[in-house]
């Protein structure tokens, strides 16, 4: 057998391990920054297979990592194993909460993790049996869903990397070759003085007058703003009583563009209107960064790579009662809905059409290329610190979304076991090629040192000052 053959058959041969950990994930569903047992049962197995263990609780807490192997190259693989509050969900075609209002793998996360740390077992294997040279690092990520990697980015976590490689859950099996909308979160606060609203209003300085008008500047704005940005936001704190002229409100304030240059000038304009609207009803203004991460920066050398070892991993077959849960779960959504799910991940409309006559994607693309989604992933911030690729397997039914009940109920199913186990064998053997032919470390390195230029990478947490 080939010895890279060999590697894959390894993952298929202790698939059982590794369905039974995102089983365990997806049964005790922890959201951002509580994600104590999750990290625990990775790290767990990581400490059972003898990987060295570097815990990053001093940095961000719940985060590891997890190396096998010596010297260069060093090949990072990135996982994630927060849930999403709300989306709670029996593996059922029909929406059925196993808590309501309770958390749920809505975006796949016990997968992904999952099958990013099969991937380093297996080629740990290999490098123990003297057949690779070079390093394997499994990153334990936290709270990807409120952008938790730039803070170990902003700490050097990933600068002595030489490729990172990751992957996500989705509804297709195709390459990642797209960018996305990089994005900061403010916290905008208002601070007025407090009066009687019937007896002595005109002594009052309204600070929910003040977040109101900054949201009527918002809109305002968007007529001016490229139509590919985003700004979100919610009124996080309106003041207590109608009776009582608001001292203390406060918002979050999202911005989004394709590109960290775009986005800043554009932040600075909602800051702008917070100012404004602070002078407008004599009240104080005050700002800090929430969150925030970076577009993703595509290397084609490392993307051509994740391709090609998708052509040559076997793809999943399904069973009749996987497909009758396929079509059951999309029946719940209408074409429409599948379509624009499929569009916003670069496909043409044509083809997304034909994919959606499937029920499970049974086929691999590169689809992408050129395109920016509007969602935002804080991969972002590595990406722009060593060179990244990225691929999607096909988890859920074509046409579901992430962050839906649907994406839980596939999360938990053997759909999902079996799109992470492919997932697991295409990261692999990327590596595998990585290691063996380290000049294609070197191309996808110089095509990032291209791309990303001299501009060095500031953390989108620090980005605010001399605002």
């Amino acid at each position: 057998m080939d010895q890279k053959e060999g590697l894959l058959s390894w993952i298929e041969e202790n698939r059982s391990y590794f369905i039974d950990i995102a089983e365990a994930l997806w049964k005790e569903p922890e959201i951002s920054y509580q994600e104590e047992n999750s990290s625990r049962l990775q790290k767990s197995y990581c400490k059972r297979m003898g990987f060295r263990i570097q815990e990053l609780d001093s940095i961000q807490r719940y985060a590891f990592i997890a190396e096998a192997g010596s010297g260069k190259p060093i090949v990072g693989l990135l996982g994630e194993f927060d849930a999403l509050p709300g989306l709670s969900q029996k593996v059922s075609p029909k929406q059925d909460p196993i808590v309501a209002g309770g958390p749920g793998h809505g975006c796949g996360h016990n997968l992904l993790g999952t099958a990013s740390l099969a991937a380093a077992s297996a080629i740990k294997q290999a490098l123990e049996k003297g057949r690779l040279k070079g390093t394997v690092r499994y990153y334990g990520c936290p709270a990807e869903e409120q952008l938790g990697k730039p803070i170990l980015a902003r700490a050097g976590v990933f600068s002595d990397l030489d490729v990172a490689l990751s992957w996500h859950p989705a509804d297709i099996n195709t390459v990642a070759a797209y960018s996305t909308n990089a994005s900061i979160e403010l916290s905008i606060r208002f601070t007025g003085v407090p009066a009687h609203a019937a007896q002595v209003p005109h002594l009052g300085r309204s600070a929910l007058d003040a977040l109101t008008l900054t949201g009527i500047g918002v809109e305002f704005l968007r007529e001016h703003m490229a139509p590919t940005a985003r700004v979100h936001y919610i009124y996080t704190s309106c003041g207590e009583r109608p009776n009582i002229v608001p001292a203390q409100t406060s918002g979050a304030f999202q911005v989004r563009s394709p590109r960290m240059k775009d986005l800043l000038p554009l932040l600075k304009r909602v800051i702008d209107i917070a100012k404004g609207a602070s002078l407008m009803t004599g009240t104080e203004v005050s700002y800090i960064t929430l969150q925030g991460c970076y577009d993703v920066l595509p290397n084609s050398i490392l993307s051509d790579l994740l391709y090609r070892n998708m052509e040559e991993a076997s793809l999943p077959e399904y069973t009749a009662e996987e497909i009758e849960f396929a079509l059951s779960l999309a029946s719940t959504l209408t074409e429409d809905q599948k379509r624009n799910t499929l569009l916003g991940l670069g496909l043409d409309a044509k083809t997304a059409d034909q994919l959606l006559s499937q029920p499970i994607h049974r086929e691999i693309g590169y689809w992408g290329k050129g395109w920016t989604i509007p969602a935002s992933t804080d991969v972002g911030d590595v990406s722009h610190l060593v060179p990244t690729a990225q691929i999607n397997t096909a988890t859920y039914p074509v046409g579901i979304g992430s962050h839906t009940w649907q994406a839980t109920a596939s999360s938990g199913s053997s759909l999902g076991m079996k799109g992470m186990l492919y997932a697991a064998k295409v990261l692999a053997g990327a590596i595998w090629d990585l290691l063996e032919q380290p000049v294609l470390v070197e191309k996808a390195r110089e095509e990032f040192r291209r791309t990303a230029g001299e501009e060095p990478y500031v953390s989108a947490l620090d980005l605010l000052k001399g605002f």
